[in-house]
């Protein structure tokens, strides 16, 4: 499969290493955190490094938390493949797994060629998907070859959808985001409710976990990462504007809605 890097060796971009190196990968992890980096050698027996400085990995995931760390990562590879440094790959593939901000993700191209091939590839299913190799994963830009493809089946995804232009794939993840942040919120409504009529919220939620009120948010409730569900469902409001608040007191409009929805679907 190549050598592998890990940049950013946060809860999703440990678990991608940690995977890869369960199927027999040695991957590189490369972080600015020291605490970060000892944690990937004391898992994982390998080596880690504070920045890629010239590996011969073929093939990098760029797991950072932000836009602008991203921006950073892609700026620096593409200086080296520019500079024909030694030892680098003649054709390097790289993953943007970051949750980007639209605007940048739709100028991606920019760092393709000169021996890099830029693939948007935000993901969802989090750590635990990522840990069983079950991620879902929107392949964006048009550029991801079969072998791409292929080692992405072979490693961490589940389902594999492909975006012809870039950014489209980040829209679709901030949506399906701020879908789960709606759910998450709902859930956490409805646990309120529940001890406002003298419930028990754990009672209400074991059974809303066994019933039609059963989701992936409300299962994985207790584990959610609230800020990361708030950053996105921020990033697509930046991008759309102000998203609809969902009331459920009107029955006509709550009918109406569901109606677009469906009619959305058939279009």
């Amino acid at each position: 499969m190549g050598d592998v890097a890990v940049v950013g060796l946060g809860d999703l971009g440990m678990a991608c290493a940690l995977r890869l190196h369960e199927l027999g990968l040695a991957p590189l992890g490369v972080d600015s955190a020291a605490p970060r980096r000892a944690e990937w050698e004391a898992a994982s027996g390998l080596s880690a490094a504070d920045r890629l400085d010239g590996p011969t990995t073929e093939q990098i995931l760029v797991c950072v938390r932000t836009t602008s760390q991203a921006e950073s990562v892609l700026a620096e590879l593409k200086a080296e493949a520019e500079a024909s440094q030694p030892g680098i790959a003649s054709d390097r593939a790289v993953y943007v797994l970051t949750t980007l901000e639209p605007s940048f993700a739709r100028e991606l191209d920019r760092y393709n060629g000169a021996a890099l091939r830029v693939i948007e590839l935000p993901v969802s299913g989090g750590r635990a998907g990522a840990r069983a190799g079950e991620l879902t994963v929107l392949v964006g830009g048009g550029g991801a070859r079969p072998e791409d493809v292929a080692f992405l089946k072979r490693t961490l995804a589940r389902e594999v959808f492909d975006f012809p232009r870039f950014g489209d794939a980040t829209l679709v993840k901030l949506i399906n985001n701020t879908l789960a942040t709606y759910n998450a919120l709902a859930f956490a409504s409805c646990l309120a409710l529940a001890d406002r009529a003298g419930l028990t919220a754990r009672d209400c939620a074991e059974v809303i976990l066994a019933g039609s009120g059963a989701s992936w948010i409300a299962a994985h409730f207790e584990s959610l990462l609230d800020d990361l569900l708030a950053k996105d469902a921020a990033l697509l409001a930046a991008e759309l504007g102000q998203l609809p608040a969902i009331d459920l007191s009107d029955p006509q409009r709550l009918l109406a809605g569901l109606a677009h929805g469906r009619g959305l679907l058939l279009s």
